[in-house]
């Protein structure tokens, strides 16, 4: 008999802006099948992640709650087993579920509701590892503990890295699970929800050159950093600068031989990515799973890609806390729509629910994104976003508010910044000061601040980092 629930497919990317996406304007043609894909479906124009580093990202987007609420502040912070994931919802709902590639869990639980996963992530699938270095707000240290070596070949042109090619390699691996499950799948089977999760395009930046040939002559859209962008810096930048080396490698970033090749590099790996995509949207067509499975495709924050001067994810400017959302289900979902609103990846979770016709726990703080799927757009047009950053690289609790035209930055104890996202898309005038702009400042200020308070959330991330210290102490 015929499944009668929707099977779910999430294809995921890690640090994929959708700046790059020609289904959001771009014109390199790095993303031909995504394109297709959102053709067939429904692409969220404004979406954002709720936490601009991967393994908080991740954790909020499977259960729905703010990284604040479940402690998992940063890259080490332990992911607890006891709060429900969208996975829970879909085992309730009857499904099978697999997740094959990374999602950055950390801690002994590795699967988090999933029944199975095939070619893990070697760095974060043993379990908590107490000697992981965790940052220390009393203890500001400067740069990244790897020190330039590890900044400079992310970003600039540097042959001798090429032995990163073992990320390559490792979506290689991820793939061929991917497409050894869903070729074994029929329409007759019982429902499941498989997540692919990519490595690609997540620095360090490598593809084999005849895969970067591709965009070497192409017109790319460089970026460009006004004479006085330093002056303009925040100090949450100036702390991420400075820890990702960038005071002392800015003029080698900045070289445009040295941008062509990243953005050249950044683009192959986007267009590999979209390759393997392809390849499993084709085997769902020849599966005959197309018509009864609904397609997602997201990533888990975006990347600087040196916009402002800056590299990296960890701030709240666009390129770094944006991610492409598109569903798609033909038949079932219109085709070619899109919505504009803002919402975020929290809001997975309730869709997700809706999906699988479960109802979710209690608590969740998203709203299923359904209605904005079927057309009902208008009912989240004055919702506000809300991201926050407690990780590596500050050395306070950093939160943004979002709405349909204004963005609001607080650090907490040291500044405020405010953006005109329709007169200001690159985020480069702070009007947070401008008595004409105060009224939206404190308004956005005052709904922000009944969502999170900032004092008991800096106890609570000293608290993590006082103890995560002393236990790493013992291994030294």
């Amino acid at each position: 008999m015929r499944n009668e629930k929707p099977n779910v497919l999430l294809i995921m990317a890690d640090s994929l802006s959708p700046h790059f996406m020609g289904a959001y304007g771009d014109t390199a043609g790095a993303t031909p099948n995504l394109d297709d894909l959102a053709r067939s479906g429904v692409t969220f124009e404004r979406a954002y992640c709720n936490s601009p580093m991967c393994a908080p990202s991740r954790a909020s987007m499977m259960t729905g709650r703010y990284v604040s609420e479940i402690g998992a502040y940063d890259n080490g912070s332990m992911f607890p087993s006891d709060i429900p994931t969208f996975n829970h919802c879909f085992k309730r709902a009857g499904y099978d579920t697999i997740l094959i590639g990374k999602m950055h869990f950390v801690g002994y639980d590795q699967y988090h509701g999933f029944d199975a996963r095939l070619a893990m992530e070697t760095d974060y699938s043993q379990g908590y590892d107490p000697r992981r270095p965790t940052f220390d707000w009393n203890k500001p240290s400067g740069a990244n503990p790897a020190g330039r070596d590890w900044m400079a070949p992310s970003y600039v042109k540097d042959a001798k890295w090429d032995n990163y090619r073992h990320h390559y390699d490792r979506d290689v691996t991820i793939h061929s699970e991917a497409v050894r499950y869903l070729s074994g799948k029929t329409a007759d089977d019982g429902p499941f929800f498989c997540c692919v999760s990519y490595h690609h395009p997540h620095n360090p930046f490598y593809i084999p050159d005849d895969i970067r040939e591709r965009f070497r002559g192409m017109e790319l859209d460089l970026p460009s950093v006004p004479g006085d962008m330093r002056e303009r810096y925040g100090v949450m930048d100036k702390w991420l600068n400075n820890y990702h080396c960038q005071t002392e490698l800015m003029d080698c970033i900045m070289d445009r031989d040295n941008l062509r090749w990243l953005y050249e590099t950044y683009y192959g790996m986007t267009y590999d990515m979209d390759l393997r995509a392809g390849e499993l949207l084709e085997i769902m067509r020849s599966r005959g799973l197309d018509k009864n499975t609904v397609i997602i495709f997201t990533s888990d924050h975006g990347d600087m890609l040196a916009h402002r001067g800056m590299v990296q994810k960890r701030c709240f400017y666009e390129r770094s806390i944006r991610a492409p959302l598109i569903f798609s289900s033909p038949g079932t979902y219109p085709s070619g729509a899109r919505a504009a609103s803002p919402v975020s990846l929290l809001d997975l979770f309730p869709t997700i629910a809706d999906i699988a016709g479960e109802a979710p726990p209690e608590g969740l703080l998203g709203e299923s994104l359904i209605p904005a799927i079927l057309g009902e757009g208008d009912r989240y047009a004055n919702r506000i976003i809300y991201a926050e950053y407690h990780n590596e690289g500050v050395y306070a609790p950093c939160f943004m508010a979002v709405s349909e035209r204004y963005k609001y930055i607080y650090v907490h104890g040291h500044e405020e910044l405010l953006f005109d996202l329709e007169n200001d898309p690159e985020e480069l005038e702070n009007i947070a000061g401008g008595h004409k702009y105060s009224g939206v400042r404190d308004e956005l200020k005052r709904e922000l601040l009944s969502r999170f308070d900032p004092e008991a959330i800096a106890c609570q991330v000293r608290e993590n980092q006082k103890n995560r210290n002393y236990i790493t102490g013992g291994y030294r």
